[in-house]
């Protein structure tokens, strides 16, 4: 309990405290920092920029892991697919950084491009682009590595809870004439709400720890 309070509790309480005083913590200003940040055109894009982050990571990543793990079932080869789809997960954000920098690399107009998605650009006689710093594209890009690494949590534990779903109550539905679309949405997606929710919040907390981690939520723009 004294190492919580220390560590956890006791820094919430300070911050609080001191957002009511100026920038040394010396002098009493009431609600103006607060203000401040209101009023600021860079604090308001931040938070744009960490409910972007907060609403497209976590609710994507849900989403294909969901929709794969159903998919990956009525196939042979879903188990190889569960296998690749889920290889991101044991690759460090180091890792996932170096091979998503030469997939976004830019080299500049008239050189030679190792990027691959300048690569693909450049092959269908377009331009090359320095993608990292297209306002708001940029922060679609930086999304679309973390999506890509934490579909496979997502993917791993819907299939687990997907077995959990009585066989005789799909059949059921299918002998009634219910179209898989129908079938998964008004059967599994009720049927895994509670799991649904657990690995939203899952990821949730993974994106905001690399957001105040990377202070993206300053960067980003």
């Amino acid at each position: 309990f004294i190492v919580l309070f220390i560590f956890i509790l006791y820094p919430v309480f300070e911050t609080i405290r001191l957002s009511f005083y100026d920038k040394f913590g010396r002098e009493f200003v009431g609600l103006y920092n607060y203000r401040w940040a209101i009023n600021d055109p860079e604090f308001q894009r931040s938070i744009l920029n960490n409910l972007g982050w907060l609403l497209i990571v976590p609710t994507l990543s849900t989403f294909f892991g969901l929709v794969i793990a159903n998919l990956a079932d009525r196939v042979w080869w879903g188990s190889i697919a569960k296998s690749i789809i889920f290889m991101p997960m044991a690759i460090s954000f180091v890792g996932a950084g170096v091979i998503w920098k030469f997939i976004y690399d830019y080299r500049g107009t008239g050189d030679q491009q190792i990027g691959l998605l300048n690569a693909i650009v450049v092959s269908f006689g377009f331009e090359p682009q320095a993608w990292l710093t297209i306002a708001i594209w940029n922060n679609l890009f930086l999304m679309a590595i973390m999506i890509w690494i934490q579909t496979g949590l997502a993917l791993v534990i819907f299939s687990a809870a997907l077995r959990g779903i009585p066989k005789e109550m799909l059949e059921a539905a299918r002998i009634d004439g219910a179209s898989e679309f129908k079938i998964f949405t008004s059967i599994i997606i009720p049927y895994l709400e509670k799991t649904i929710l657990v690995i939203w919040t899952i990821i949730t907390i993974l994106v905001l720890k690399i957001l105040f981690s990377s202070q993206l939520f300053l960067k980003i723009y």
